[in-house]
């Protein structure tokens, strides 16, 4: 018995479906008749994924600004006498009292104008010793009972003259040595606040003046730095609110702080607010360095967080793969606050803490396709 041509393939098409194994990326089937009316098996293969679980946490509203660290306490220390510079005692970076002696000017006409100043009080006060005791006793005379006086009323007048300038003359003498002392005393150059030498702007020998600048004194206790905000953030800000700052200059070091004033002006042709906040610093902090604020404005607390690798980004909207049943169903996310890593997701937001979202993959996903997870 011979078989026709057609029959013959046909009859190896069928004995070949039924002897092929079954492979194991064929997780799920359907049915469906072919072009001879045949059922065949649609084999549907699961795509690898990475997910990560939704978890909760606070979120927060966090504004971020740049700022230099600066010292309200910054003095350029002067000279108050052209004088050559005799001696040095700190170098930039001493810490420094208040009054504590910084350099010392050639002081040696200085020292001449309080010895005159001084021979010329002795002399003043020998005057006025003499006029008073001469003042004394001609007033006794004058006043003596039962006799009479070589000396007259007028006389004693006279005397009382002279004890007079004789007081004044000591006056005169005792402000000019305290003019002679203050000149002296301009010969050292000192230190008007508490803080470190940043700036030492002379040099032994160097003729000092007045009107150029010695020295530069920073209070480096308590910086602070200064920020310019938009005036719609006002009703964001608070004094006592906290804040951290970073430095790239200071890789893992975190500084804490708080708003220390709020200016009540706003400036009109920026629109900005001035904020003062006052930093904590563990260690002292170089002024002038360059900081990054963090300053939060609102948090809250048990947010549900989702990782922000799990956002496929579409126009205006946002999805994010929930996998469900071993299978990935695209859900549209409605955001509340960010940080770097994660964002919260409110009650529109069909996902929930717990469940498993894509973070790897989703780009080669459609609703409902079967995946395979690999998780994190």
């Amino acid at each position: 018995m011979h078989l026709s041509l057609p029959k013959t393939f046909l009859l190896l098409l069928a004995v070949t479906a039924c002897s092929r194994p079954a492979t194991t990326e064929e997780s799920e089937g359907s049915t469906s008749k072919d072009a001879y009316g045949e059922e065949t098996v649609t084999t549907e293969k699961a795509k690898l994924v990475r997910a990560i679980e939704v978890a909760s946490g606070t979120a927060s509203n966090v504004l971020e600004a740049t700022a230099n660290v600066e010292s309200l306490d910054i003095v350029d220390v002067m000279p108050e006498k052209t004088e050559p510079v005799v001696e040095l005692f700190v170098e930039e970076g001493d810490d420094v009292k208040a009054g504590q002696l910084l350099a010392k000017l050639r002081n040696s006409q200085s020292q001449l104008a309080v010895n005159e100043a001084l021979v010329r009080v002795s002399e003043a006060q020998i005057s006025l010793g003499q006029a008073q005791r001469e003042y004394n006793r001609d007033s006794r005379l004058v006043n003596a009972k039962g006799g009479a006086s070589v000396l007259s009323q007028r006389d004693l007048e006279t005397r009382m003259q002279t004890l007079e300038t004789s007081k004044t003359t000591l006056q005169a003498a005792e402000f000019a040595l305290d003019t002679a002392e203050l000149g002296l005393k301009q010969c050292d150059i000192v230190s008007p606040i508490n803080g470190t030498v940043t700036l030492r702007d002379i040099s032994m020998g160097d003729m000092a003046s007045p009107g150029a600048r010695a020295f530069q004194v920073i209070d480096l206790s308590a910086p602070r730095v200064m920020m310019n905000r938009p005036q719609r953030e006002l009703r964001s800000l608070r004094v006592g609110q906290k804040l951290s700052a970073t430095s790239d200059a200071l890789p893992g070091v975190v500084i804490n702080g708080e708003i220390e004033r709020i200016s009540p002006a706003i400036n009109l042709e920026t629109g900005t607010v001035k904020v003062t906040a006052k930093l904590n610093p563990s260690a002292q902090l170089p002024n002038g360095i360059l900081v990054r604020i963090y300053l939060i404005l609102d948090s809250h607390a048990n947010a549900t967080m989702l990782d922000k690798r799990a956002l496929v980004n579409e126009g205006e909207h946002s999805y994010a793969f929930v996998i469900r049943d071993e299978h990935a169903f695209k859900v549209e996310v409605f955001q509340g606050f960010t940080n770097e890593l994660s964002v919260e997701i409110d009650e529109r937001t069909a996902i929930n803490k717990g469940e498993l979202v894509v973070i790897v993959g989703a780009d080669r996903l459609k609703d409902g396709d079967l995946v395979s997870v690999v998780t994190e």
